[in-house]
């Protein structure tokens, strides 16, 4: 896998053209370098549990493959307190300054190899974080995964629109869109679709009957949108938490299109990113440590909905969100 498609999409918004070079050099020169150890910590963060599918899978897949001897593997949440969540705050700057000191004290606490956002909607707020002029460390956003398995899944299927399914905050940003764009998707064969509220009903009952009737209106409104008859919806999953209801995404589609539908999940490209083909198996008995972390209190009603779901992937990162990690001191954070 090229790592130069796994660089944070929404860095080309900060970054003057001249410098971009030599900004995607470092970082596939970092992770190279990095996935190479034979003992490695690295920290997944979102800004709720969506990112814990991510988590889970990178655990499965240092067990199966023994690419590195020993992973030390932390899940951060990056939501301050309950019922503040990013979507919610009032501006942009709120959202950068609360995620800069998020990631501040998770660095700083954990002193990871690698930073993997897990959240698209924190992936389109981190460049603009001081952090991110001067981390240490190689820190990783999803949307451009997401991005790359669209244009992937268009050029195989030309006439197809794609759906981006997101945030509030990554829909607002148009990060997946104009990124599509310059890549020479026409704009009437994308369609962005917010889905305000979903990630939280996803965190409480993933499974309910509240979280598919809220699926079902969101399909609704996205292909009402659509300019024209198309030969085929390719919905990507631009939220680590819809990733869990990729089921109910494809089955609201059908039934409003009657066509083919492809669901794109970006998390599991994402948990992919450390394990790259020619990496050397240095161990068949690795040792892999899962930790969940949280400044704000995880509720036992989304422990067993987001545990039901990890379970089956890794007992040991769904064991771990069972005996999360209550840190208050994880971050400092106000709210005035």
């Amino acid at each position: 896998m090229n790592h130069r498609t796994l660089l944070l999409g929404c860095t080309m918004m900060t970054i003057p053209l001249s410098a971009r070079g030599q900004q995607d050099s470092t970082l596939d020169g970092q992770l190279a370098k990095i996935v190479q150890k034979d003992t490695i910590t690295v920290l997944v963060t979102d800004s709720g549990l969506g990112g814990l599918s991510v988590c889970a899978a990178v655990d499965s897949l240092a067990r199966a493959t023994g690419r590195y001897k020993q992973m030390h593997l932390i899940f951060a949440n990056a939501l301050p307190e309950s019922g503040s969540g990013y979507n919610r705050m009032k501006s942009l700057d709120e959202k950068v300054r609360v995620f800069d000191a998020a990631i501040r004290g998770m660095a700083g606490s954990y002193h990871p190899d690698v930073v993997l956002i897990a959240c698209n909607t924190l992936s389109v707020v981190y460049p603009m974080t001081a952090f991110a002029r001067e981390a240490p460390m190689p820190v990783v956003g999803i949307v451009t995964m997401g991005v790359d398995l669209m244009e992937e899944e268009l050029r195989k299927s030309p006439g197809s629109t794609a759906i981006v399914f997101g945030t509030e905050t990554t829909v607002e940003a148009g990060t997946h869109k104009r990124l599509l764009m310059e890549r020479g998707v026409l704009p009437d064969h994308i369609i962005a679709q917010a889905c305000p509220e979903l990630a939280g009903k996803i965190e409480r009952d993933a499974r309910g009957e509240g979280v598919q009737e809220a699926i079902a209106q969101f399909a609704d409104e996205a292909v009402a949108k659509s300019a024209a008859p198309t030969k085929k919806i390719v919905a990507a999953l631009c939220c680590t938490h819809y990733g869990y209801c990729g089921g109910f995404f494809r089955t609201a589609l059908s039934k409003r299109t009657g066509g083919e539908v492809t669901i794109l999940d970006p998390n599991v490209r994402m948990s992919k990113l450390l394990f790259p083909d020619d990496r050397r198996i240095p161990s068949t008995s690795p040792e892999v440590i899962v930790r969940v972390v949280s400044r704000a209190v995880i509720t036992s009603e989304e422990v067993l909905s987001i545990g039901t779901l990890l379970l089956p992937v890794s007992t040991p990162t769904a064991g771990a969100l069972q005996r999360y990690e209550l840190k208050r001191d994880l971050f400092p954070f106000s709210n005035q």
